[in-house]
């Protein structure tokens, strides 16, 4: 087990959740997840062009699955393109559809409550929406990504204002990605093709910024999912760098999180009913590679600072724990 010791902080890794497969309790091309009490885990499930598996997968932390809910399509309360899931205080999903252009709700159940959204690049229009985020008066941010901007709505989809143009001059963007929110109002967004993140006012006013192309620390190659802790730091996932790095409120690089998966509780059980597989991983010469990250893309933190990484490419979620120092 691995333990990272940092500026007065431990990342702990607790387990790994999950088996890469297309049915049942398993995971396919997982893109997001939300967090609701209790540890419940809400996976949001893009799936692939040839099996159209998009779905959410309902968890918790200590590994129990619920079941799912969710089809491909274009009709109400289906997803072609799902990018992101939020939860909000009243127990309701949203989700953001990159190629319907809507946002839409959901119970905790999978029950439909309604959608909103269209095509366009006027306010209130969308154009491949992602990252989603809650603000202190639970208006819903959503990162407007090819129209390279971040907007804000109402929980019923009514328009509130927003911020953002194409370019690489402070407050612009290039295809954003994620977004996250801190108890200030403040805004953090991850600047796709920029391979930077944004801090804003919650009005949209430009604070600071950090990063820049590269693998080194601090430097990102595609940045996707980010998300805050109780104390403030930031988890950003540096998708093709394979990673998760974390800093602090004004970005300074605290440390990074490569990967440290075992096998989950689920994969044990697959393997012990599938002597076969159980055989050939025996004489595998060499499993390091099975703990790191593989493309990652999402990105949560509870309230018990339990990091939850979306290992999209290994079909599975990782989980740390941070222990303040």
């Amino acid at each position: 087990m691995t333990t990272t010791k940092t500026r007065a902080r431990t990342y702990k890794y607790s387990h790994t959740i999950g088996i890469d497969d297309f049915a049942g309790r398993a995971f396919r091309n997982s893109a997001d997840l939300a967090i609701g009490p209790e540890g419940m885990l809400y996976v949001l499930q893009r799936g692939t062009p040839l099996h159209r598996n998009v779905s959410v997968k309902i968890c918790n932390l200590k590994e129990e699955f619920f079941g799912d809910f969710g089809a491909y399509g274009t009709d109400p309360g289906q997803w072609t393109w799902p990018a992101a899931i939020v939860l909000d205080s009243q127990g309701h999903l949203f989700v953001s559809d990159e190629w319907t252009n809507r946002i839409s709700r959901f119970d905790t159940k999978g029950a439909f409550l309604g959608e909103w959204g269209d095509a366009g690049s006027g306010p209130g229009q969308l154009n491949r929406p992602s990252g989603l985020a809650l603000d202190g008066q639970e208006n819903l941010l959503v990162v407007d990504a090819c129209n390279h901007r971040v907007q804000k709505f109402s929980r019923e989809g009514k328009h509130l204002g927003g911020w953002g143009s194409h370019g690489a001059g402070p407050g612009q963007f290039n295809m954003p990605w994620g977004v996250a929110v801190n108890p200030a109002g403040e805004v953090y967004i991850t600047d796709w093709r920029n391979d930077r993140v944004q801090k804003f006012t919650s009005q949209g006013r430009f604070l600071l910024e950090w990063g820049a192309s590269g693998s080194g620390d601090g430097q990102f190659n595609r940045p996707a999912g980010i998300a805050l802790d109780r104390e403030g730091d930031v988890y950003v996932v540096d998708w093709h760098n394979n990673r998760v790095q974390v800093f602090d409120p004004q970005g300074g690089f605290i440390t990074q999180l490569r990967g440290d998966a075992t096998l989950s509780t689920w994969g044990e059980q697959l393997l012990a009913a599938n002597p076969e597989m159980m055989a050939g991983r025996k004489v595998a010469k060499d499993l390091s590679a099975e703990k790191q990250f593989w493309v990652p893309r999402g990105i949560r933190v509870d309230d018990q600072n339990h990091i939850v990484v979306v290992d999209s490419g290994k079909g599975r979620l990782q989980i740390y724990q941070k222990v303040p120092g």
